[in-house]
């Protein structure tokens, strides 16, 4: 593997994100001791997943010990600062999402510039959102879910990652389209998010696929949309739907 001096620094790694570094490089032998993954949700969701796939693949390729360290909290901006403030040596880095790219506009004073902080190094994965309910949820559509949603006085619950997060702007941007009535619920990850779920605590959600697969398959939970214009299958292939 190359390891250019772009490399010398904090990092960014991102799932339907990108592996990004810090600003100030270092020019000194790369790795010099262990890299660290930092993941800013709980373990079990989409981006912790990924995270430990490609440790598994990086460690041997760089010939040192890859970490995976989750730091949850803050719509993934806890996370993000802890890797901004870090030694700008590459050896923390930082495995985000879509969500750090708007958490300016969402959170007043972010104690870190991303723009600035950290550097985009590559795509990991582009992972689509889903729409499920609880199975025992009597909406089978979209069409009824949004007529339950607007019949609702309060308006239906639903679960996101936190504040900020690509979750919470596809809840914001599915009232905005159909004229639903929803209340969001922050949540630190996809974790805690989908026992809540499973538990009948929210009726909804729209997180990746990858924590809520199983349930589906299992018939604990209802896919009800995607947020990808085609599915794309494991072998490659893509299908309309």
């Amino acid at each position: 593997m190359a390891r250019p001096t772009s490399l010398l620094r904090r990092g960014l790694l991102a799932t339907a994100g990108a592996l990004a570094l810090g600003t100030a490089a270092q020019a000194q032998s790369w790795p010099s001791r262990p890299v660290t993954l930092v993941v800013p949700f709980p373990a079990g969701g989409t981006t912790d997943v990924l995270a430990r796939a490609l440790a598994d693949k990086l460690g041997p390729a760089l010939g040192t010990t890859v970490i995976v360290e989750s730091k949850p909290g803050a719509g993934a901006t806890l996370g993000a600062d802890h890797v901004a403030k870090s030694r700008a040596d590459g050896h923390t880095l930082l495995v985000g999402a879509v969500h750090h790219t708007i958490a300016s506009s969402v959170y007043k004073k972010l104690p870190y510039d991303f723009q600035k902080d950290l550097l985009p190094l590559t795509t990991i994965a582009l992972v689509p959102n889903v729409l499920v309910v609880n199975a025992s949820y009597p909406a089978k559509t979209v069409a009824e879910l949004v007529a339950q949603a607007k019949a609702a006085k309060e308006g239906l619950s639903y679960g996101s990652n936190g504040n900020g997060t690509a979750q919470h702007l596809i809840g914001t941007q599915f009232e905005n389209l159909t004229g639903a009535r929803l209340l969001h619920v922050p949540y630190k990850g996809s974790g805690p998010l989908t026992t809540d779920l499973l538990g009948g605590q929210v009726t909804m959600s729209f997180d990746t696929i990858t924590p809520v697969l199983p349930h589906i398959k299992a018939g604990k939970l209802r896919a009800l949309a995607v947020t990808t214009a085609r599915l794309v299958r494991p072998a490659g292939r893509a299908d309309a739907g």
